[in-house]
């Protein structure tokens, strides 16, 4: 049974705050934005993004790499993004890294099916084969991030608290409900306060932020912009990052509102595969071996190159280049000769090995290497690119061929692997038919749509639910429809234990503003509390708690009142779905006593 009742809890959260932060740990990049409440209500775009700079690289980006640096005491984080980078290559270099926990591109980790478990306790391995919890990799992340914008904000106000700040961290919509709130619970542990913190589905946030910005979501061929599609409008959007492809279906809503409209769908299969074909290009050529010597001891050569294939990468347009140029690293080239240098002449036929080597591996006889250059010729430079694209409109594929033909006005993509030419090139060519929107600032577009999305939650008007979900319940026993091992006596009868209660299907629609509600009646005249776990199934219509595709993703506690009329005395339990995250409320009916949580789903 589901009743309409009005959820003031995300709105109220803003009454007190002077600044909207957004924090996105992304799987290969990290930033963060803010922009101010005020400037927010008079419809300003004054969003602030940190641009960050590399020892590396010549020019700046909207986002840092997504490396912790961690001191030997496993609790302290030494440095972040590209300084973290720096400094292990210097302890690298001094030979003083080996006590310390390096960690880079760790959020795909977090990436697992709703039926397998995540816990508070789960570990990640480092660059070296050392572990941590995932929970303080991610706490000291958030940390960083919430730490060096605070500094930002310090210096151009005065008198600023933590608590003057919404705090919005991005999540990709694939992810479990248990990934979710690990998050969260990074965010808390990283000093973040509880009730200022709001959970944003990346997705989501760049839609909201491409539907506000007429300027920077057009096609310049058709001239369709994002912000003047009518209501009932739908649109594919393609956030495509390092680690991970997310895909859902957006409809606009009135006043200027957005209903998803099919249960989000992705893989990861991101931009990082691109560079992990690169890698294993030079693996293959050069030996597993050799290349972890020249990541170990040659660290800063290392980063030069992967920084400059990361350009390439997003820059390489296949339709106006014969060739890609970059720098080889005249250390790579040491580190494979050095078995066979015992003389000149070796060496010289060593040297002519390694482009015999580089060519062998099967992208093409074409592949030249002088001095310190390494020419790709442009049929062979795009083979990296191909396991990524082809997951990717595989999986587009798959969800437009859901949707009736000519009901999608565009395609929007947002995200780091989204600024590729290439990908551009390929999502136009597949799906011609269908305008394509790519905004000036794709790769934060996420990061300041979290900004917008923080000040106003309801701008999401309906979410579609992605498993059904229930309680563990109990009805009347009928020995013709239910299993014997499952009766059991109460004192008000026989009944049938573990039953799957639902309160909501997959793929139902669900408002911001609705609640799901049903009522419970206590079995026993003695019982002083209740538990009620709750469950999760990819089912419709699940039967039993015990069914295989069934798994329990919480519980709450409710202490009872003393009464002589406990079946007079029923627990109303209520699941509200409007925002990113599920709140249960349990509450007695005759005390109006309540317990209410975001649900843990943490094993």
């Amino acid at each position: 049974m589901a009743t309409s009742t009005c959820n003031d809890s995300a709105s109220d959260q803003a009454d007190n705050k002077l600044f909207v932060a957004a924090i996105d740990v992304g799987s290969s990049f990290s930033g963060w934005a803010f922009s101010s409440i005020s400037d927010l209500e008079q419809a300003k775009t004054n969003i602030h993004v940190k641009s960050w700079y590399s020892t590396y690289t010549s020019y700046s980006t909207g986002k840092t790499p997504t490396c912790a640096l961690i001191k030997p005491d496993g609790e302290t984080l030494d440095s972040f993004g590209y300084e973290a980078e720096r400094r292990y290559d210097e302890l690298l270099s001094k030979n003083q890294h080996e006590n310390y926990f390096f960690f880079k591109h760790f959020k795909t980790r977090l990436y697992v099916k709703y039926n397998e478990p995540l816990n508070t306790g789960m570990k990640l391995v480092d660059q070296l084969g050392k572990v941590l919890p995932a929970i303080k990799v991610f706490s000291a992340s958030i940390w960083f991030l919430a730490k060096d914008m605070f500094s930002d904000l310090e210096k151009r106000f005065q008198d600023i608290r933590l608590g003057d700040i919404r705090w919005v961290i991005t999540v990709p919509a694939i992810w479990t409900d248990q990934a979710k709130y690990l998050m969260r619970e990074s965010a808390l542990q990283a000093g973040l306060p509880s009730n200022s913190i709001v959970i944003a589905l990346e997705p989501e946030a760049a839609s909201v932020y491409c539907r506000q910005l007429d300027v920077c979501a057009v096609n310049r061929d058709t001239g369709v912009m994002l912000s003047s599609l009518e209501v009932g409008s739908k649109y594919l959007v393609l956030d495509a990052g390092g680690g991970t492809i997310d895909l859902t279906i957006h409809e606009i809503a009135p006043s200027n509102r957005v209903k998803q409209v099919v249960v989000s769908s992705g893989n990861i299969f991101g931009g990082n595969e691109v560079n992990n074909e690169f890698e294993k290009f030079l693996k293959t050529a050069l030996s597993d071996e050799k290349y972890e010597q020249f990541k170990k001891f040659e660290t800063e050569d290392w980063l030069f190159l992967m920084g400059e294939f990361e350009v390439k990468k997003k820059s390489f347009n296949p339709e106006n280049t014969d060739c890609v140029n970059m720098r080889f690293p005249q250390s790579l080239k040491d580190i494979y000769e050095a078995d066979n240098r015992k003389t000149i002449l070796r060496k010289v036929k060593k040297t002519k090995k390694i482009e015999k080597a580089l060519n062998r591996t099967g992208f093409g006889k074409d592949i030249i290497i002088k001095r310190d250059k390494m020419s790709f010729p442009s049929d062979v430079f795009v083979k990296f690119f191909g396991p990524a694209v082809e997951m990717t409109i595989q999986q587009m594929k798959k969800v437009l061929g859901n949707m009736l033909v000519g009901s999608i006005s565009c395609i929007l993509m947002v995200g780091g692997f989204s600024e590729c030419i290439l990908l551009q090139q390929v999502v136009k060519s597949e799906f011609a038919n269908i305008p394509v929107i790519v905004p000036v600032e794709a790769s934060t577009a996420v990061l300041q749509g979290a900004v917008l999305y923080g000040y106003n939650p309801p701008v999401i008007l309906e979410r579609v639910v992605k498993y059904t979900y229930g309680v563990a319940g109990s009805s009347d026993f009928k020995p013709d429809k239910h299993p014997i091992e499952k009766r059991f006596v109460t004192d008000f009868g026989v009944q049938c234990n573990d039953i799957f209660s639902k309160h909501v299907t997959r793929g139902d629609l669900v408002k911001f503003d609705t609640q799901h509600k049903k009522r419970y009646f206590i079995q026993n005249r003695n019982q002083n509390k209740v538990q009620i776990d709750i469950y999760a199934s990819e089912l419709s219509n699940p039967r039993f708690t015990t069914d295989k595709d069934c798994h329990v993703v919480g519980k709450i506690i409710l202490d009872l009142s003393c009464t002589d009329d406990i079946r007079n005395n029923p627990i109303e339990v209520t699941f509200a779905f409007g925002g990113t995250e599920i709140t249960v409320t349990a509450e007695e009916a005759k005390s109006g006593r309540k317990v209410s949580t975001v649900v843990s789903f943490l094993e």
